[in-house]
């Protein structure tokens, strides 16, 4: 196992980070309570059941979502109705796919991340990860998988492992900003990552920024300025990449292009549902534009659980939701498209 020079145990203030380093800030401006990252509570499950999926799903776009129930449902991504679900599972949490429609699933409870094939019942590749895999995203230039840890517990935190090729022996960056819970990570098409950690035991609760350029080996903090001039981050759900820009998911999506450092473009708004979870966009390739996008509500909060659709980049008003049964605060999203 590599660890990188960034180092796992080094703790450090933002100041005393490279280049790129930056934090700090007073309290957000916010709206409506946001609840405070918390290690995920453990799955209760009063019924396990089988995996299944229809016949013909893998001629089909699909949507996976995760619930906290332990079972991930998938749909037909355009036509909305359930066409299997995958039960092995203990508590899954964030899911990414790559350009052959592998869909990668974090379980946090089970330490584990799981690799399945488009529109298949049982895992190809199952990666053990004892720190507590939260969200995941796949490098289209090279491969790679990156693994956001939010951490065994509450007390302790988690570290951001990258898996040449999504195989072998990571190699694994702690927090320097302070030492944190990863929840998010995503990668742009050159192949740069931006991850992000929240949750510090010095009461700010706001989150760090972490940037690793394409074909680099040292993860720096970096400021990423919020679209108000008080502002800290904190339960970003998603960072993703919508062909032009990255987009930052939390409850709205900021927009931002980063060249060593990151500079804000826009605010999308959506509406339509309760607190916005976990966002996945519907790009035709990864050298493609959005065109739409998905979101999960109901994990944090009490209400109706829900997986809603958008147009994008337009946001606004959804063009649909799916409010079935068969959804149990419902998590992670992902979109394989047929090959």
């Amino acid at each position: 196992m590599r660890i990188s020079g960034f180092g796992r145990y080094a703790l450090s203030s933002c100041a005393a980070a490279a280049t790129l380093a930056a934090c700090g800030g007073s309290q957000p401006l916010i709206d409506a309570p946001r609840a405070m990252p918390q290690a995920p509570a453990a799955a209760v499950r009063a019924y396990r059941g089988r995996s299944w999926m229809d016949v013909g799903v893998k001629d089909r776009d699909l949507l996976y979502v995760t619930n906290q129930n332990g079972e991930v449902n998938v749909y037909r991504y355009w036509q909305h109705t359930l066409v299997g679900v995958l039960a092995d599972f203990e508590q899954p949490m964030g899911e990414c796919v790559d350009a052959s429609g592998n869909v990668y699933i974090a379980d946090y409870q089970a330490n584990k991340v799981e690799e399945y094939a488009h529109g298949a019942m049982k895992p190809t590749y199952v990666i053990s990860d004892n720190y507590g895999p939260y969200g995941c995203a796949i490098d289209p230039k090279t491969g790679n998988l990156a693994v956001a840890n939010f951490g065994p517990n509450y007390y302790k935190g988690g570290n951001l492992e990258i898996y040449v090729h999504a195989r072998g022996k990571p190699i694994m960056y702690g927090a320097t900003c302070y030492d944190s819970h990863f929840m998010s990570v995503g990668y742009d098409k050159y192949g740069n990552l931006l991850s992000e950690a929240s949750f510090h035991y010095d009461g700010s609760y706001s989150g760090d920024f972490y940037y690793l350029p394409a074909k680099g080996n040292t993860v720096s903090c970096i400021d990423v300025p919020g679209p108000q001039s008080s502002w800290n981050w904190y339960d970003v759900f998603s960072i993703l990449w919508d062909g032009k820009y990255w987009v930052i998911d939390s409850y709205d999506l900021y927009r931002y292009s980063i060249n060593i450092k990151a500079q804000y473009i826009d605010t999308i708004t959506l509406s339509g549902e309760g607190y916005l979870g976990p966002i996945a966009i519907y790009r035709k390739s990864h050298n493609a534009y959005g065109t739409q996008l998905v979101g999960t509500s109901g994990y944090n909060y009490s209400g109706t659980p829900e997986v809603t659709y958008w147009n994008y980049p337009a946001g606004g008003d959804p063009i649909f939701q799916i409010t079935s049964k068969d959804l149990d605060k419902p998590y992670g999203v992902a979109i394989s498209l047929k090959q």
